[in-house]
């Protein structure tokens, strides 16, 4: 299913807990926000489209790479001598040649590790929770442990330390079948969804 269909039913989900809990019209927006969020986490692993918006582009720091690379080896044959020149040209033809393509994969595993060293430096568990949440789906396959119980019970810990820092009444229950709307959109009985597993 589509990014925008699974957005639609987190906000639906979102919005009838709103409804529901007889919240105001600001509380409102902001239930409805957390399910839409929450319809859209699952596709955090390595294989959904939402991990190629939240990380940067592998070809970004492949890039970069290289460039550090080239100007390590201009460094070396322009400037250093010694034992300096020889360090710079080691170090350049390891950034060019021996230095493995960083892949979209790395790449969201390192935007876990960075979300959850904020949460750390911020002091605010459900930050470093949603780190470590995106690490783990990093490495595995997509539609695996993101749309599983064990990631619907992760993501439920991780919605209750969020609505502790954000006392809106039914936060909690928004996010969570705000998840719960992704899971059942996905399951194989949902017209094609069959060739997609």
């Amino acid at each position: 299913m589509r990014g925008s269909a699974h957005a639609v039913l987190g906000a639906a989900a979102g919005f009838i807990v709103a409804q529901k809990v007889g919240a105001n019209p600001e509380d409102v927006l902001f239930l409805t926000g957390a399910g839409v969020v929450s319809g859209l986490i699952p596709d955090l692993d390595t294989g959904g489209k939402l991990a190629n918006r939240i990380s940067v582009s592998n070809k970004y720091l492949n890039a970069a790479v290289r460039l550090i690379g080239i100007l390590l080896g201009c460094y070396a044959y322009f400037f250093a001598s010694g034992m300096d020149e020889y360090i710079s040209f080691i170090g350049a033809f390891i950034l060019l040649f021996v230095l493995p393509q960083f892949s979209k994969k790395f790449m969201l595993l390192l935007s876990g590790v960075v979300i959850a060293v904020a949460g750390y430096v911020l002091m605010t568990i459900w930050i470093q929770l949603i780190g470590v949440y995106v690490m783990a789906a990093s490495l595995l396959a997509h539609r695996s442990y993101t749309h599983s119980l064990l990631g619907l019970a992760f993501y439920g810990v991780i919605s209750y330390h969020f609505a502790a820092d954000f006392p809106i009444n039914g936060l909690f229950t928004a996010c969570v079948f705000g998840y719960i709307s992704h899971l059942i959109a996905d399951m194989r009985f949902i017209p094609g969804n069959k060739k997609r597993h």
